[in-house]
């Protein structure tokens, strides 16, 4: 996840900066809450890192509804305009709660003894719900040049960094038109870049998350080539991190807001039909997470959304698929193991309280 290269502004390092002085003030005041606490939960309050994207509205939907209220949690959400930059703070204990993708620069740093730990699922792509889709510039496909993923050969292909997780599922997905990874130029674009570069004709095609998909395919500018779960099925994207010292040393609050969130995630889940955010009780769910991260509603509701493992579960198998290409590459700077790296036991304890998930009758 270090290996992410986003695009920098002052607004952007105003965001971090702010969130890193909030850690800052409130971390003595939490140690203080979690000592008196002791084996409760009551009282304790919860540093969460969020980017304000749809992929937060697990977090966004628990609060809402009051189910870390209901386990005795104050939520404290702070604001960083990528995930890469919560590793630190994760690392150093002054962020609780973080999201990102299993990317080589996250694999590094925990060789790096970087206390972190994967926790539950925050963003896979099981059929259906391939919210990263392949696009393509609409004049190449209109034209006839490009219209099967082959005819990328040689062309400029949009990836938000490097060695990320996308990476792997560009491989995947190029290797399926009989294309090496290295066969087409990679470009290292943050998401909400793409919508502009495929306007201005900088990139020719794009590995690109929801909204930004929607939002190029309105203007007109992309189409979409082909979807990530037909190449690659549920692939695991995003994941749910624990800071060391909060999974080690506070592991009472960290049950009790896995329980929260999986509650959260139940919820989003059920509302969805087809992929979207459009079944049964998804206009609770449209309203808390559009509030939360100021998308449309209408957008919100046409958007291929990310599905989340209402149990928790991470998918294993695809995240040493990741890591081997990853080390296939050259890009792994020390050995890790990446199940010594995931602590399933959270949502474990979660689930063994909530029981099971069965999604309810539509």
């Amino acid at each position: 996840m270090s290996a992410l290269r986003w695009a920098e502004g002052r607004s952007k390092a105003a965001v971090v900066t702010a969130s890193l002085a909030l850690l800052a003030t409130g971390c003595a005041q939490d140690a203080q809450q979690s000592a008196a606490g002791g084996e409760s939960c009551q009282g304790r309050t919860v540093t969460v890192g969020v980017t304000k994207s749809a992929s937060d509205a697990p977090f966004y939907v628990a609060e809402d509804k009051g189910y870390f209220a209901d386990e005795g949690l104050k939520v404290r959400f702070l604001p960083f305009d990528s995930a890469a930059k919560m590793i630190a703070p994760l690392g150093a204990g002054q962020l609780d709660v973080g999201a990102g993708a299993p990317s080589a620069g996250f694999y590094n740093a925990a060789a790096r003894e970087v206390g972190l730990r994967i926790v539950a699922d925050k963003g896979s792509m099981p059929a259906d719900h391939g919210y990263m889709p392949l696009m393509v510039r609409k004049d190449l496909y209109d034209s006839g040049k490009v219209k099967k993923i082959g005819d990328l050969k040689g062309l400029k292909v949009a990836e938000p960094a490097q060695a990320t997780a996308t990476s792997s599922t560009a491989a995947v997905m190029l290797k399926s038109g009989g294309l090496g990874y290295d066969d087409v130029k990679h470009e290292y674009l943050g998401f909400t870049e793409h919508v502009t570069a495929f306007g201005n004709k900088a990139v020719d095609a794009g590995l690109t998350t929801e909204p930004s998909a929607s939002i190029a395919e309105k203007r007109g500018v992309a189409v979409r080539l082909a979807t990530p779960p037909d190449f690659y099925r549920n692939q695991q994207l995003a994941v749910v991190l624990y800071g060391g010292a909060f999974a080690a040393k506070d592991s009472k609050a960290g049950a009790c807001f896995m329980t929260a969130y999986l509650k959260g995630a139940r919820d989003y889940v059920s509302s969805m039909s087809g992929g979207k955010v459009t079944g049964k009780g998804s206009d609770e769910i449209v309203r808390i997470v559009s509030e939360a991260t100021g998308l449309d509603p209408k957008l919100y509701r046409s958007l291929v959304a990310n599905y989340v493992h209402p149990d928790g579960e991470v998918n294993l198998d695809s995240l040493r698929q990741d890591h081997a290409f990853f080390e296939q590459q050259g890009w792994m700077e020390g050995e890790v193991s990446v199940r010594d790296l995931v602590d399933p036991s959270f949502a474990e304890a979660a689930v063994k309280k909530l029981g099971l998930y069965d999604k309810p009758a539509s």
